[in-house]
C-alpha cells in the first residue's frame, strides 16, 4: 500500500511540476516585465469590493495581505491555478496521457489571462476554482456517509464555503455547477448508472447552492454597503439588443466560433469535437439523449452570464469555466477515441500550447505597449506642469483631468476585442480621475491630489476656452489647482458630482 502512494504522490508531482512549468511559459512575458494596466492603479482599501458585495475578496486582499498581494498575485495564481487543475483532474479519473493534457489546456487556454491581468483578482480566481473543487469533493463525501449528521454537517459546511466563494466573486457559483456537470456526464458511463438517483443527488446539490446563495445574501446585508445603480447593476441597464434568443444565439455562435474575445479561437476545436462526440455516442446509443443534452448545456455554459447582459458589455473575465470546459471536452474527446497515446495528437495538443501561449503574449505585449505609451504621455505632462508652473509643487498638488483621449490614441499598440488588455488610463472610464492621478503615483511620476469641490468650482468656467492636448495651453494652473484639458467632450464625474 506505501508504494502505491509513493508512485501515486510522484504521479501527482509530476502532473504539478509540468502544469506549473507551462504555466510559468505561458505568462512568460508578463513575468518578466512591469505593466500597470487598468485597474492595477487602484489602491487596494479598507472597503474594496465591499460596494459589489465581495466582502470575502476584501477579507483576502485588505485584511489579511494589506493590499499587498496583487504584487506577486500572477505567480501565485498560476501555482494555484495549477493545484486546482491537478486535483479536478484525479476528479474526474483523468490518467497517464489525458491528465497531463487536461491539466496543460487548463492552465494554458488564454481566458484565464483576463482575471490573471488583475492584480486583485488573479489570486482570488485561482482560490474560487480550488473552493469550488472542494466543494463538490466534500458533496461527493458527504453522500456516501452513512451518518445523517455527518451528512448534515459536510452540506452545511459545503453551503458556507460557497458562501464564501460567492463574496469573492460572484461568477465563482458556475465553476461547482460546471464541475458537478462533468461528473453527471461521466457517471452515464458507469454500468450502475441510474437517471433517477443521479438527478436526486444533482437536485440536492442545487439545494445546496441555493442555500449559500441565500446565505451569502444575508452576509451581503449585513457586511456590505451596497449601492443602488453601482457597478453590477450597470450590466442590465441597457436595452436587450433584440430579445433574449437572440442574443443567446449570437452570444453563443460567436463563442462557438471562438470569435467573441481575442484568445478565444482555439475554443472552436471544443465546439467541433462536440459534434464529433455526439456521432460517437449516438453510435453507442447507450444514454444518448442524456449524455447529448449535458454535452451541449456544458458546452455553452462558461456563457450563461452574457445571456442575461442587456448594456452590451461582456468582459471576458466573467467566463470563468471556460477553461474547464475547454479543457474537459478535448480531453475527454481523445480518451473516447482512445488516441490519447498517438504521436498526431500529441502533436496537435502540443501546437495548441503553442497557439495559446502565443495569443496569451500577444495580449501582454500589447498591454505592456499601451503601458508605455501611457507612462510617455504622463512623464510628458508633468514635465510640462513643472516647466511651466513649478510654484505648483510647493501647493497642495490638486490637478483635474479634463475629458479623455480617443480610442485613436492608443489604437495602434491594441489587439481587436481584447477589452482589459487593450485599455488606456487616458480613456477607459472616459478619464476617470481617481485612475489617472494613482496611475502617476504608481508609475512613480508625481504625488498628485484630486481636486475639491470648493477648488473646481473656481476654475470650471475656464475649462472651455482651453484648447486640448498636447497644445501648450492645454495645461493651466488657476488658484494654485492645475488643469488639464485631455479632450474637448468632459470625462467621467468626479467624486462630489
Amino acid at each position: 500500500m506505501s508504494d502505491l502512494t509513493k508512485i501515486l504522490d510522484k504521479s501527482t508531482y509530476k502532473l504539478f511540476l509540468f502544469t506549473f512549468l507551462l504555466g510559468i511559459l505561458t505568462y512568460g512575458f508578463t513575468l518578466t516585465t512591469y505593466t500597470i494596466s487598468v485597474d492595477n492603479e487602484l489602491p487596494i482599501l479598507a472597503d474594496f469590493g465591499l460596494d459589489v458585495g465581495r466582502w470575502a475578496q476584501n477579507l483576502i486582499l485588505y485584511h489579511l495581505f494589506g493590499g499587498h498581494l496583487r504584487y506577486f498575485s500572477v505567480i501565485l495564481s498560476l501555482f494555484l491555478f495549477s493545484v486546482a487543475a491537478v486535483q479536478i483532474s484525479k476528479l474526474l479519473k483523468f490518467n497517464g496521457f489525458a491528465a497531463f493534457f487536461f491539466c496543460g489546456l487548463f492552465i494554458n487556454f488564454p481566458q484565464l489571462s483576463y482575471q490573471i491581468i488583475f492584480g486583485m483578482m488573479a489570486v482570488i480566481a485561482a482560490l474560487g476554482v480550488l473552493l469550488s473543487f472542494l466543494s463538490v469533493k466534500m458533496f461527493l463525501k458527504g453522500l456516501d456517509e452513512e451518518s445523517i449528521l455527518l451528512k448534515i454537517v459536510y452540506f452545511l459546511s459545503i453551503a458556507l464555503l460557497l458562501m464564501f466563494t460567492l463574496a469573492m466573486y460572484q461568477a465563482f457559483i458556475f465553476i461547482p455547477i460546471t464541475l458537478y456537470l462533468i461528473l453527471f456526464f461521466q457517471k452515464t458511463f458507469d454500468e450502475a448508472f441510474k437517471i433517477s438517483l443521479e438527478i436526486k443527488k444533482a437536485l440536492l446539490f442545487a439545494v445546496i447552492i441555493i442555500i449559500s446563495g441565500i446565505l451569502y445574501s444575508i452576509s451581503v446585508k449585513i457586511i456590505c454597503p451596497l449601492q443602488q445603480g453601482g457597478y453590477i447593476e450597470s450590466f442590465v441597464s441597457g436595452g436587450s439588443g433584440g430579445g433574449f434568443f437572440s442574443n443567446f444565439i449570437n452570444i453563443s455562435g460567436t463563442n462557438l466560433s471562438g470569435n467573441f474575445f481575442y484568445g478565444e479561437k482555439l475554443y472552436s476545436i471544443a465546439s467541433v469535437l462536440i459534434i464529433v462526440l455526439t456521432v460517437n455516442l449516438f453510435l453507442k446509443k447507450k444514454h444518448f439523449i442524456y449524455r447529448l443534452l449535458v454535452l451541449l448545456v456544458l458546452i455553452i455554459s462558461p456563457f450563461t452570464l452574457s445571456y442575461f447582459i442587456t448594456n452590451g458589455y461582456h468582459p471576458p473575465r466573467i467566463y470563468v469555466t471556460s477553461s474547464l470546459v475547454f479543457a474537459f471536452v478535448i480531453t475527454f474527446a481523445i480518451n473516447q477515441l482512445k488516441i490519447s497515446s498517438s504521436k498526431i495528437t500529441l502533436t496537435a495538443v502540443t501546437s495548441i500550447f503553442i497557439l495559446n501561449i502565443y495569443f496569451v503574449t500577444m495580449l501582454f505585449s500589447s498591454n505592456n505597449k499601451i503601458y508605455k505609451n501611457d507612462r510617455r504621455v504622463a512623464e510628458k505632462i508633468d514635465n510640462a506642469i513643472q516647466t511651466k508652473y513649478p510654484s505648483f509643487y510647493t501647493t497642495e498638488k490638486s490637478i483635474y483631468f479634463y475629458g479623455y483621449f480617443p480610442y485613436e490614441y492608443h489604437q495602434k499598440y491594441r489587439l481587436d476585442k481584447s477589452e482589459i488588455f487593450g485599455g488606456s488610463v487616458f480613456n477607459w472610464d472616459n478619464g476617470n480621475n481617481y485612475r489617472i492621478i494613482n496611475f502617476f503615483r504608481e508609475a512613480d511620476i508625481a504625488e498628485y491630489n484630486m481636486i475639491d469641490k470648493e477648488k473646481f468650482d473656481l476654475v470650471k468656467d475656464s475649462i472651455a476656452k482651453m484648447p486640448i492636448w498636447p497644445d501648450y495651453e492645454s495645461i493651466k494652473m488657476i488658484n494654485n489647482s492645475v488643469i488639464v484639458k485631455l479632450g474637448k467632450d468632459k470625462g467621467g464625474l468626479l467624486y462630489f458630482e
